[in-house]
């Protein structure tokens, strides 16, 4: 017996996971589900929850990550605060294997209109959240939609591949790029000299420069 919470699992993470932001999404009040497209026919569809499509989150996804410099540090602080903050990445896999009934003929016709919804998607500058049981990814950009279909199963081009990247672009996500010790030792430094801040016994006349 499926339960609610089963119920809304399987809405959420499995079925309708992919979320497309903006671009199409504009005329929908900015979000726009993915099985707005891929259950477009619905044959079998919503009305007996025979889905085109099911999701999964693939191995390998990042929830952080950070690059660590190869130089030489004065002490482990130093170390620890140089780390840049990299961007995030997510592979989904979906499963889509010919439904009974529609067969191949409407599996096409579905590839078909989500490929072209995807094209029309990015062009007009839309991007995509994406449900994981782990964390809620937003403001992704699609990289890559590949068929990842084992040779060894019956069926041909069953499960494809959605990589995804999310790009440090907000300005909380920038402030974090550079360690804090780094971007105080940054602002400590003047990036230019005025005559009230010259030494009197030093004082320069105009046009004048400082020697090393």
């Amino acid at each position: 017996m499926t339960t609610t919470g089963q119920t809304v699992f399987q809405a959420a993470f499995e079925v309708s996971p992919i979320i497309l932001q903006d671009g199409l999404a504009q005329f929908s009040g900015g979000y726009l589900p993915l099985t707005a497209i891929t259950e477009i026919i619905d044959f079998p569809g919503l009305s007996s929850k025979q889905f085109f499509a099911h999701f999964k989150p693939l191995s390998g996804s990042t929830l952080a990550e950070w690059q660590v410099a190869e130089y030489p540090f004065v002490n482990l602080q130093m170390a620890a605060n140089a780390q840049i903050q990299m961007p995030l990445k997510l592979s989904m896999l979906q499963v889509s294997p010919a439904q009974t009934g529609g067969g191949y003929l409407f599996k096409q016709a579905i590839f078909t209109a989500l490929k072209i919804a995807l094209e029309n998607h990015i062009q007009l500058g839309g991007t995509f959240t994406i449900l994981t049981p782990a964390y809620t990814y937003t403001n992704c950009l699609l990289t890559s939609l590949r068929d990842v279909t084992s040779p060894s199963d019956k069926q041909v081009q069953t499960m494809f591949q959605w990589d995804f990247v999310q790009p440090l672009i907000t300005e909380s996500g920038a402030s974090q790029v550079v360690g804090s010790l780094m971007q105080r030792l940054g602002d400590g430094l003047p990036t230019n000299l005025t005559y009230s801040q010259v030494p009197a016994q030093n004082a320069l006349l105009p046009g004048e420069e400082i020697l090393p």
